[in-house]
């Protein structure tokens, strides 16, 4: 009952990170660790925004770029109390673009508004198993980000080259499998980056220093009753540390956020029969107030999720989606963004090897 729950879970919360606070975009999910035995898994969640607001009467067209968040796992079970995982993610990201005659960008040249940042992660993890229960796990993570933003009102631009750099997560874990009960809490560190910024067509260059944002994830499911689990997360971000500043930009930082973020999801599921079980999961994320940066005008969302799990003899096809309703927003510009939403849909297959 438990795997196959989880499966309709995990596809109920599509997309779900890929709108919460900062640039988050994967939720540096590692529940890949827990399956039984060994399993190839594939998932890819597609999220497309309809976020648009205006500044003095000027519309910013749908600045919100549709996009997709792949997710590749190989986990193996190397001995009875040693598991192995190998996982490939997009945990960090931004995708925005503006109209060419909105204020901030440059009508006369068609020239937009516009962000995209982007990094790649692959982590490999071990998990000890000990008695009572309980587990504990860790790795390394290597991760890659590149940016590009243009500012055509303040006449800067810039494109970065692609930095690789070293973090690490650590955790723990307890399990009651014959309640379908688990707790794990886990910790990804910070990850400092330097990126080689070539500003306004090479007339410039800049070593901005950046830092990805140290996180927790605190996941958590339990039986209730016969065939139906409840399950949720809590996950905070430390997007109060993150900035991206050039002396070569007239405003001097370009992105920056000023609160953390702290993102709620709980929901349950039910195994309607031996092939077939079905998710509902409701996520929260607190608005902060004040003003956002254009390149992320939203604050806060709230959404509502449906997945489904589908059992074959050695996989599990799992589906979901999900409407994400933002919080408005007034950016560090004036500009207010208001009644803003998305759709996300996935589709992930976790295939038994053994």
């Amino acid at each position: 009952m438990r795997n196959t729950l989880l499966g309709a879970a995990t596809l109920s919360l599509a997309g779900g990170a890929a709108l919460a606070g900062g640039l988050d975009r994967s939720g540096q999910g590692i529940n890949l660790i827990f399956e039984e035995g060994n399993v190839l898994q594939l998932n890819y969640s597609y999220v497309d925004p309809s976020l648009s607001g205006s500044l003095g009467g000027a519309s910013s067209g749908n600045v919100g770029v549709s996009y997709g968040v792949p997710h590749l796992g190989y986990k193996r079970a190397l001995t009875d109390t040693l598991d192995f995982a190998l996982i490939y993610d997009q945990p960090f990201g931004a995708h925005v673009a503006y109209a060419a005659n909105y204020p901030l960008s440059n009508p006369a040249n068609a020239d937009q508004l516009r962000a995209d940042a982007e990094t790649h992660a692959l982590t490999a993890m071990l998990r000890h198993k000990i008695d009572g229960g309980f587990s504990v796990y860790g790795g390394l993570r290597v991760q890659s980000a590149e940016a590009s933003v243009d500012v055509p009102a303040a006449g800067y631009s810039t494109t970065s080259d692609t930095a690789v750099d070293v973090g690490y997560l650590v955790g723990a874990a307890w399990e009651k499998p014959e309640i379908g009960a688990r707790v794990s809490l886990t910790y990804n560190s910070a990850i400092k980056q330097t990126l080689s910024l070539n500003e306004n067509g090479g007339t410039g260059t800049h070593n901005a220093g950046i830092e990805t944002p140290q996180s927790l994830n605190l996941d958590f499911q339990t039986g209730v009753a016969k065939d139906t689990l409840v399950f949720g997360s809590v996950r905070w971000v430390d997007w109060s540390e993150f900035n991206l500043s050039s002396p070569n930009y007239a405003l001097s930082t370009l992105v920056s956020f000023a609160n953390d973020s702290i993102t709620y999801n709980l929901g349950v599921g039910h195994r309607f029969s031996d092939k077939f079980s079905g998710a509902l999961s409701f996520g929260y994320e607190e608005s902060n107030g004040g003003t956002v940066s254009d390149l992320g005008p939203s604050d806060g969302y709230f959404s509502v999720g449906l997945g489904g799990t589908y059992s074959l003899d050695n996989a599990k096809i799992s589906f979901g989606v999900r409407k994400i309703v933002m919080g408005d927003a007034t950016t560090h510009n004036g500009a207010v963004f208001e009644d803003n939403d998305a759709w996300a849909a996935g589709i992930q297959v976790t295939y038994a090897l053994n």
